[in-house]
């Protein structure tokens, strides 16, 4: 209750009658009002439960112009008609007193609608449990709403969170009229709510616009789909959506539908949403979810067993041999994973993971526990340098960061400016202290060393990418990347060109890669099973393709020991499987320990 200037119990209504309502549980604050569940007793003692917005305006000049504007708005919505639209009615009237005693004060405007049983929309997204098809369905609803009023010429020009309410059957509801306005009249405010408004600005004196209402269920699909994530930046809205759609493990077909209402062009979002809402219907129906396992490293122990450190729905976990005798950082850590790295701190190579939960947060976890050290980040990469430091390179804001942790030490963050970054696909640690990293920037692909007076260098033709990574090789560092389309290419880095396509033709789901005996090694994952690509040995001058396993995988982690020897690990149908080279570079299936 500390949030509010009220407590339930206090009365409130109009001159003539200032006990009618009664306040029963206070909502939430926002703009310039209260919201408040409240009951009104009607002269024949029946009882009707509403919702009150208390305006908190004191400046009695103001609150009648708002309460002329409320009164044209109810005349406007009920003459519509528009179904699921929720009509409010208006009073002026003293502010909410005790019972019995007389009301002071100066007089308030309130704002009246009928009691809806449901929740926000991004509460309702949050404790959902149908899954995309309830998603699609919420959605579609929400659209018809909208495409309504749009036909009648009319715009809502606040559509939000907090204005689209959801029941236990997903039935939708859009309230909060205030801002309601006819495409031919000029505007007398401007509204813009952070987060849900274009790029495009609404100016007092011109005309409102549908495309205000688009963007805005752009932004409401966004947060149907990605519940735990932070404010989207409207600047860059579609790169930003997409970026996190597709690190949630959505396909590239889902991320660019859920993108077209986000265009930075007004004439580019769909319009009516109709069609675009029944598109993603079957886009979402069709969806499924991410593997369990979203973020998989693979770590050989100082004696070379194989230590595997898995992330997903169920936070982090370790397997392989080399976890024996080893715990997880103890205490509240990241309870759902989609990316994370792992590596070997301190001269008696204490066990380091950095997880990048599926809010966008990330977390460092040690010895001594889990704790967080950014959020609103999107990518992660790194690893145990030559030093014995843990270093993670992450995107936030369009900046990338780098985050540094040793044991004895404290964990020390920087941003780097020079290299604009969306994303961070890879990072490779060339010699002490020296990274290169590959990022990914409006849908272009960069390589980049920090520190280097060289400027970011593209790595392929541009478009949309899923995964990358880095290797040193004895020809310097090479990349590989994964487009969505399941292709992979190697590149030469500071060469023109897209690069070299490799895998056959068979698309591939996940990537590895570590430098490796004359050659760049690549791991691929995909419905075909786990590839491996060995450089090119004895007599062959071609490399060499291993397939572990023919059964579907969807994740691959790769990494080399200090006796040279590779381990491989993969989610296969699911299931975690793990091989490595015996002491004659023979590979060998790692029996997985239980517990």
């Amino acid at each position: 209750m500390s949030e509010s200037r009220w407590v339930p119990g206090l009365r409130f209504g109009p001159e003539f009658d200032p006990e009618q309502y009664e306040l029963l549980e206070f909502h939430h604050r926002g703009g310039e009002a209260e919201v408040w569940r409240a009951v009104r007793t009607g002269h024949n003692g029946r009882k009707e439960l509403v919702a009150a917005k208390i305006m908190l305006e004191r400046d009695p000049a103001e609150v009648r112009r708002w309460l002329g504007r409320w009164d044209d708005v109810s005349h406007n919505a009920h003459r519509l008609g528009v179904t699921d639209l929720v009509v409010p009615s208006f009073l002026l009237g003293p502010s909410p007193h005790r019972p019995g005693t007389p009301p002071g004060g100066a007089l308030l405007g309130y704002q009246i609608s009928p009691w809806v049983e449901g929740v926000p929309l991004h509460t309702w997204a949050r404790g959902q449990r149908g899954g995309p098809p309830a998603v699609a369905e919420v959605l579609s609803r929400l659209c018809r709403i909208v495409d309504e009023l749009h036909r009648k010429r009319w715009v809502h020009r606040d559509i939000s969170p907090a204005n689209v309410l959801v029941d236990g059957q997903g039935q939708v509801k859009l309230i909060d009229l205030t801002f309601l306005a006819p495409l031919d009249h000029t505007l007398t405010v401007a509204v813009f709510t952070p987060g849900h408004v274009p790029p495009e600005a609404e100016q007092v004196g011109g005309f409102p616009t549908t495309a205000k209402d688009l963007f805005a269920v752009g932004t409401l699909a966004r947060i149907l789909l990605l519940p735990d994530h932070g404010r989207l930046d409207h600047r860059l809205a579609a790169e930003q959506a997409r970026a996190e759609l597709l690190a949630a493990g959505y396909s590239e077909e889902l991320a660019r539908w859920a993108c077209e209402p986000l265009a930075r062009e007004p004439d580019r979002r769909p319009s009516p949403l109709g069609p675009w809402a029944a598109r993603g219907r079957e886009l979402l129906r069709a969806h499924r979810p991410v593997a369990r396992t979203a973020g998989l490293a693979v770590l050989p122990d100082p004696t070379g067993r194989p230590l595997v450190v898995t992330g997903g729905a169920d936070g982090t976990a370790l397997a392989g041999p080399g976890h024996l005798g080893r715990r997880l950082p103890s205490g509240q850590g990241p309870s759902a994973v989609r990316e994370l790295t792992a590596g070997w701190a301190g001269t008696q190579g204490e066990l380091v993971v950095c997880a990048e939960d599926r809010g966008g947060t990330l977390w460092v976890g040690t010895a001594g526990g889990w704790w967080e050290a950014a959020r609103g980040v999107n990518g992660l990469a790194g690893a145990a340098g030559s030093a014995g430091e843990m270093t993670v390179w992450t995107a936030a804001g369009g900046a990338l960061r780098s985050y540094r942790w040793a044991p004895g030490r404290t964990l020390t963050g920087q941003e780097h400016p020079g290299c604009p970054a969306d994303r961070v696909l890879a990072a490779e640690e060339e010699r002490p202290g020296a990274w290169l990293l590959l990022v990914e920037h409006r849908e272009r692909v960069l390589s980049w060393r920090p520190g280097a007076s060289g400027r970011p260098l593209p790595v392929g033709p541009p478009g949309p990418l899923r995964a990358g990574a880095l290797a040193r090789t004895s020809a310097g560092t090479q990349a590989a990347t994964l487009r969505p389309d399941g292709s992979v290419q190697l590149h030469t880095l500071g060469a023109a060109g897209a690069g070299t396509e490799i895998g056959d033709g068979e698309p591939s789901l996940g990537i590895a890669m570590v430098g490796h005996r004359g050659g760049p090694t690549l791991a691929l994952a995909g419905a075909g099973g786990v590839r491996l690509r060995l450089p090119a040995g004895g007599a062959s001058r071609r490399p060499r393709w291993w397939r572990p396993t023919l059964r579907p995988a969807t994740r691959v982690a790769l990494a080399m020991g200090d006796d040279w020897r590779l381990c491989l690990a993969a989610v296969v149908e699911g299931e975690l499987q793990v091989w490595q080279e015996d002491a004659a570079y023979r590979w060998q299936a790692v029996e997985l320990p239980e517990g």
